[in-house]
């Protein structure tokens, strides 16, 4: 049974729900700007970026001396094993 030639239709459908797109690059920018913003008080204020030597700290701290009494502990040598026997052969 041959069926007949019919045309083909083909339909496209656009969907437009007329909103713009998420607001997550919003969110991103706003992020970005917080951090640089918080990045350049820390760097302009001086609190990054500042060298060890300008903080003038003396770290010269007595130390008390403390001496060890002397321990020996002798312990007994490990016994020496006993020697090995040989092994049975049942092949020969």
């Amino acid at each position: 049974m041959d069926e007949p030639d019919r045309p083909v239709t083909h339909e496209t459908t656009v969907i437009n729900t007329g909103g713009g797109g998420g607001s997550g690059g919003t969110i991103v920018g706003l992020l970005v700007l917080v951090v640089l913003a918080i990045g350049a008080f820390l760097y302009f204020g001086g609190y990054i970026g500042r060298a060890a030597v300008d903080l003038d700290v003396n770290v010269n701290v007595a130390t008390p001396k403390i001496e060890l009494p002397d321990v020996r502990i002798e312990t007994p040598s490990a016994p020496t094993p006993a020697p090995a026997q040989p092994a049975n052969s049942a092949g020969k």
